[in-house]
């Protein structure tokens, strides 16, 4: 095929047209269940939380306002991108097409990226820093007088489940008010499945030789994430009020192709190639340490 203005916009259709129907085709709210996907429109988001988780109080005398501005939970997205090359000599010689079906591999690794970001905030939960300061998982933290004790190095067994659940229950704010939290879903890796399953997912447990009612049946749904590396750690994660337990921070979405094809741009006078990309700028954080419970199993 003869390299020419005409026959590159053929190419460049046929790459975005591959990218666009791929990345539509396999977009979707992976870890929904417990991560609000939160719009950015700067290159950094200072988001208010409460400092004081109070509630509704009897209105005897002035009214006590609950600071909205003297915490911050600030967050930076990180920028990503993907580019792949077509040797010149591949689009001359008319074989272009096997690189094009190539994009819908590079929409796929780009509707990946949220799914990557927040497993990777999962597996660095030991680590992940509260905007105190402080471990956001942890077993001393205080709302007033009051502690959220949000973790653990205990397996993952029916007797800690039932520790943690009960825990996330009985929560309460800075004003001795419940927090009402809903654990929502136990977390966990491919190596503790059959474990999680007796957990919720059974009906009934053999008990003795007998078949007993399952008193943590159905109690949470049950969310496997498919990376080894998790190992043994797991997760409860609940809800309250308009929260989740995790924001996945969006600047800009990877959704569409960037290129550099015109025979003055460097990659191809000197490198004799045309290079075709996407980026992402996006970030994943915890956002309230009640709502979210960390076993931290070896």
């Amino acid at each position: 095929m003869e390299i020419n203005q005409h026959n590159l916009g053929i190419l460049r259709q046929a790459v975005e047209t591959r990218f666009k129907n791929a990345f539509r085709a396999l977009e979707k709210n992976l870890y929904g269940e417990f991560t609000m996907t939160i719009p950015m429109g700067t290159s950094q988001i200072d988001m208010p939380m409460l400092e004081q988780l109070v509630g509704m109080r009897e209105w005897l005398d002035d009214r006590k306002v609950n600071n909205l501005t003297t915490q911050m939970l600030t967050v930076k997205p990180r920028k990503f991108e993907n580019t792949y090359g077509i040797p010149a000599d591949a689009i001359a010689d008319d074989q272009y097409g096997v690189y094009v079906g190539m994009f819908e591999q590079m929409a796929a690794q780009a509707v990946n990226l949220r799914p990557d970001l927040i497993e990777e905030l999962l597996l660095n939960s030991a680590s992940a820093k509260w905007l105190d300061g402080a471990n956001f998982f942890g077993s001393s933290r205080k709302y007033g007088k009051n502690t959220i004790n949000n973790y653990s190095t205990n397996a993952l067994t029916q007797a800690n489940f039932k520790t943690a659940y009960g825990l996330m229950i009985s929560y309460m704010g800075h004003g001795n008010t419940p927090l009402r939290v809903v654990p929502r879903y136990l977390v966990h890796g491919p190596a503790t499945r059959w474990t999680a399953i007796s957990i919720v997912d059974n009906p009934m447990v053999a008990v003795d030789g007998a078949a007993l009612p399952n008193e943590t049946y159905n109690l949470c749904q049950r969310i496997e994430i498919k990376n080894a590396s998790i190992g043994n750690k797991w997760w409860i994660f609940g809800e309250a009020l308009a929260y989740k337990p995790v924001g996945y921070f969006e600047r800009e979405r990877p959704d569409r192709i960037v290129r550099l094809d015109r025979p003055q741009d460097e990659n191809v006078f000197m490198r004799d190639e045309y290079l075709f990309g996407c980026k992402g700028r996006a970030e994943a954080a915890f956002l309230l340490p009640h709502l979210a419970y960390f076993g931290n199993a070896a």
